[in-house]
C-alpha cells in the first residue's frame, strides 16, 4: 500500500536546520533561508511542507516551503525558529521544486513565480475531506490485503490444479498481445521509456461509443494516456483551453477512465484544491489541465501529452512568462518522461526540434480533409456579399444535409472605423488603440472598450465614423439576407459555442471558436485569408496553417473544406498539404535574420538607464547581439507610461544559461534598489523605470 503525501515526504531525522524559499514577489529573496527547527515540531515538519516563519522581525511572519533539512547552517548568527506549520500535506514535492527551479533559472525569474502557477489556494475544508477519506481507504486496504493473504494460503493448498488453469490462460495472453500491438499502445511503450515524439492526426471526428461526438486527436490522446497509465506511470495531458479540455474528458471517460484528475483554470478553489490533492496521491493518475497542469504532482511520471503548443493560450501570461511546451521539455528531461507533441499543424518550435533529430515525427501521413481553393485571383473586393458565387453554391450544397461552418478572422459587428471625411484610421484619444464597431453603430477601442462617444479625427477634425470590414455579427446578418430560411449560429468569444448538432445550419465562428458539430460539418468555409495573413506579427503564415487546419479538421469523412480567396506560399502550402515543407522553408529564413526559434531572444525593458546598465552586463559574451534600445511608445492596451525602452537580446540556446543568469543579477541589483538610490528614489519593482525581462516572447518581433 503506498502512503500518504505526508508518510512519503523526508522528516527532519534529527536535523536541526530547514532550508525554506520564501514565498515573495521580490527577486531579491529567490533563494533559501535557514531556520531552526523547533523541538515541538521536530517529528512533525517534512520537505515540502507550507509554513511561517520570522522575517527581518520576530513580530513579522512570511510564509515559505520547506526544501530541505541540513544538520547545520552556514549562517555564523542565530537561527529564527519556524514559527508553525501551516498544513500537515506536503504540497511541494521535489520533483516540482527540481523543475520550478530550472525553469525559472532558464527564463531569468523567480521559483515562487512558478510555484504560484503549481500549487492552488489552499482549502482547509477539502483538505480535511481528502485526508479523511485517504485514512478511510487505507483501513479498507489493510482489511483487503488481510483478506488477500488468507485467500493466497489457501489458493496455495490447492496448488494440484494449477496446470489446467496455466492452459487456460494461453489465448488470454495472446489477446493482450493483440492489444499491445495496437498503435496507441506501441505510442505508450516507447514513451515510458523516455521517447520524444510528435503526432500530425488524421482531420475529422470520432463517436465515441456513448454517442458523444470528439474530435478524433482527442479520442488518440486519449487511448495514448490510458495505454501509459496501463504500464503503472501517470500521464500529465496540456490543452489550451477548456473545450479541448472537454472533449479529453468525454474521451477518456467513454474509454473507462473516469477518474482523470482534472486541473482548469475555470474551476472553483476548492475544485482545483481537490484534483490537486488527489494528484499528490501516492498512485499513477492521468491528470488533465491547461497550461499549469504541467506542474502538478505526478507520482511515477511516465509521459507529458501537448495538444497544439502551438496557440499562444499555452504561454503563461504572468512571470516569468513560460511556455507549457518549454516547461514540458524540462520535466520531461528531469523526470525521464515520455514527451508527445501533437496538433493538426505543427509549430516552428516542434518543427526546430523535429530537424534536430531530438523529437521524432510520425511516419506516415495522415488522412485531410478535401481541400480545394475557389479562385485565387479574385480579391474580395471584386464580388458582391460576403463570399463569391462558388463558395456560395458549396455551401448550399452542404447545407442540404448538415451544417457548414464558415470560419471569419475578427468577432463585433466591423473590425475596423475609419474617419468619414479623409479615411483615416480612427483611434481611441484615451490610448491610441484602433476603434471598431462591436455592435451596430456602437464604436468603441479595441483595447481599453471605451466608447469612442466623443471622437474627433486628429487629421480632419471630423466627428464622422465609417465602417471597414465584417466581423463576425455583420456576416451573421448578411448571411441571415443571402440565405433565407437557414439557421444561422454564431459563435465568437461573446457567443461561445462548444457543439452543434447534425442538423442544417450555417455556423459562423471566429478562428478558435467553432464548434464541434456531430457527425462533422459538411462543408467547412475559410474567409478573410488576407487579412489573416496581414497581420502584423512574425507568426502570421504559421498561425494560420493552424487555424485553417484545425477548422478543416471539423468536417465529415466525405466533407469538402473551401478556401474563398486569396493565395502565396501560405495558402498553397496549405491547399497542397505541404505546411511541413513551408515550416522548413519559414525555419531557413529565421536562421538567416536570427529570429525564433531559430535563436532565443529576452526583452529588457525598464528606464534608460536600467536597460543599459543590463545590457552591459553581457559585454564580452561571443554570439550575443541585441536590438535597440528603443522607445517604447506609450499608451497601448498595457497603459505603457511615457519614457521606457527596450531592447530585444538574441542568443543561442547554449547561451541560455550564461544570458538569464547575467540579465537576473542584473535584476536583482535593480530591484534591491542598489541603482535607484543613487537618483534619491524608493527601491523595488513598482517604478515604472524599474528593470522587467521576458524570455521567448512569441511576439517580441510583432508591430
Amino acid at each position: 500500500m503506498v502512503g500518504t503525501a505526508f508518510e512519503r515526504a523526508e522528516g527532519a531525522a534529527g536535523r536541526t536546520v530547514a532550508r525554506i524559499l520564501l514565498d515573495s514577489a521580490l527577486p531579491q529573496l529567490d533563494h533559501l533561508f535557514d531556520y531552526s527547527i523547533p523541538a515541538e515540531l521536530a517529528d512533525e515538519v517534512r520537505v515540502g511542507q507550507r509554513v511561517r516563519v520570522p522575517f527581518r522581525s520576530r513580530d513579522r511572519k512570511s510564509f515559505g516551503y520547506i526544501i530541505e533539512f541540513v544538520a547545520r547552517s552556514e549562517f555564523g548568527g542565530e537561527l529564527a525558529p519556524i514559527a508553525d506549520i501551516v498544513s500537515a500535506v506536503p504540497q511541494l514535492t521535489p520533483d516540482v521544486w527540481r523543475l520550478a527551479r530550472a525553469v525559472a533559472d532558464r527564463a531569468g525569474g523567480s521559483a515562487g513565480d512558478i510555484l504560484r502557477l503549481a500549487i492552488p489556494t489552499r482549502q482547509i475544508r477539502v483538505e480535511k475531506q481528502h485526508l479523511a477519506a485517504a485514512e478511510a481507504a487505507a483501513n479498507a486496504a489493510a482489511v483487503a490485503n488481510a483478506e488477500a493473504a488468507a485467500e493466497s494460503e489457501a489458493a496455495a493448498a490447492s496448488a494440484v490444479v494449477a496446470q489446467p488453469e496455466a492452459a487456460v490462460a494461453e489465448p488470454v495472453a495472446e489477446t493482450q498481445a493483440e492489444a499491445t500491438a495496437a498503435p496507441e499502445q506501441a505510442i505508450a511503450a516507447e514513451l515510458v521509456t523516455g521517447a520524444r515524439l510528435a503526432l500530425t492526426p488524421s482531420h475529422g471526428p470520432e463517436r465515441l461509443h456513448t454517442g458523444e461526438w470528439v474530435g478524433g486527436w482527442a479520442a488518440q490522446l486519449a487511448r495514448v494516456a490510458i495505454a501509459v497509465h496501463a504500464l503503472g506511470r501517470s500521464v500529465i495531458l496540456v490543452a489550451p483551453d477548456y473545450r479541448d479540455l472537454d472533449q479529453l474528458r468525454d474521451a477518456l471517460e467513454a474509454l473507462g477512465h473516469a477518474e482523470a484528475v482534472r486541473v482548469d483554470s475555470r474551476q472553483s478553489n476548492g475544485e482545483r484544491y481537490a484534483g490537486f490533492l488527489r494528484a499528490l496521491d501516492g498512485v499513477p493518475r492521468i491528470i488533465l489541465g491547461n497550461r499549469s497542469a504541467v506542474y502538478a504532482p505526478a507520482h511515477e511520471l511516465g509521459a507529458i501529452l501537448i495538444w497544439d503548443d502551438g496557440d499562444p493560450v499555452l504561454a503563461e501570461p504572468l512571470t516569468p512568462y513560460v511556455h507549457a511546451r518549454d516547461a514540458a521539455l524540462v520535466r520531461a528531461e528531469q523526470a525521464e518522461a515520455g514527451l508527445f507533441f501533437s496538433g493538426h499543424a505543427r509549430s516552428a518550435e516542434v518543427q526546430r526540434l523535429v530537424e534536430l533529430g531530438y523529437v521524432r515525427a510520425q511516419e506516415f501521413p495522415p488522412r485531410r480533409t478535401r481541400i480545394v481553393h475557389a479562385d485565387a485571383s479574385i480579391a474580395p473586393e471584386a464580388f458582391a456579399g460576403r463570399v463569391p458565387e462558388f463558395a456560395a453554391r458549396t455551401i448550399r450544397e452542404g447545407l442540404r444535409s448538415g451544417p457548414v461552418l464558415v470560419q471569419v478572422s475578427t468577432p463585433g459587428y466591423a473590425p475596423v472605423a475609419v474617419c468619414g471625411e479623409c479615411g483615416d484610421l480612427a483611434r481611441c484619444r484615451a490610448c491610441a488603440g484602433p476603434i471598431g464597431f462591436r455592435v451596430v453603430g456602437r464604436a468603441s477601442c479595441r483595447w481599453c472598450g471605451e466608447y469612442a462617444t466623443d471622437w474627433r479625427c486628429g487629421t480632419c477634425d471630423s466627428r464622422r465614423l465609417e465602417e471597414r470590414g465584417m466581423g463576425s455579427a455583420r456576416t451573421v446578418e448578411q448571411f441571415e439576407q443571402q440565405f433565407t430560411g437557414t439557421r444561422v449560429i454564431l459563435s465568437d468569444g461573446e457567443h461561445p459555442r462548444e457543439r452543434v448538432d447534425a442538423r442544417p445550419a450555417l455556423v459562423v465562428a471566429t478562428r478558435g471558436a467553432e464548434p464541434l458539430a456531430a457527425g462533422g460539418y459538411r462543408a467547412v468555409v475559410l474567409l478573410d485569408a488576407e487579412r489573416l495573413l496581414s497581420i502584423e506579427t512574425l507568426r502570421a503564415g504559421e498561425d494560420c496553417l493552424r487555424w485553417w487546419e484545425n477548422a478543416a479538421a471539423l468536417a465529415a469523412p466525405n466533407g469538402i473544406c473551401l478556401m474563398a480567396s486569396g493565395g502565396g506560399p501560405v495558402v498553397q502550402a496549405f491547399v497542397h498539404g505541404r505546411t511541413e515543407a513551408w515550416l522548413r522553408s519559414e525555419l531557413r529564413d529565421r536562421q538567416a535574420l536570427r529570429y525564433p526559434p531559430a535563436v532565443r531572444v529576452a526583452s529588457v525593458s525598464g528606464g534608460p538607464d536600467e536597460v543599459e546598465r543590463a545590457l552591459r552586463q553581457l559585454d564580452g559574451l561571443p554570439g550575443v547581439d541585441h536590438l535597440g534600445p528603443t522607445s517604447i511608445p506609450p499608451g497601448g492596451a498595457a497603459r505603457t507610461p511615457a519614457g521606457l525602452v527596450r531592447a530585444i537580446v538574441r542568443f543561442e540556446y547554449g547561451q541560455g544559461s550564461e544570458v538569464a543568469s547575467r540579465l537576473r543579477g542584473a535584476l536583482v541589483a535593480d530591484a534591491a534598489g542598489a541603482s535607484s538610490r543613487t537618483k534619491s528614489r524608493a527601491p523595488g519593482r513598482a517604478r515604472p523605470e524599474a528593470l522587467r525581462l521576458r524570455f521567448d516572447d512569441r511576439g517580441v518581433f510583432d508591430g
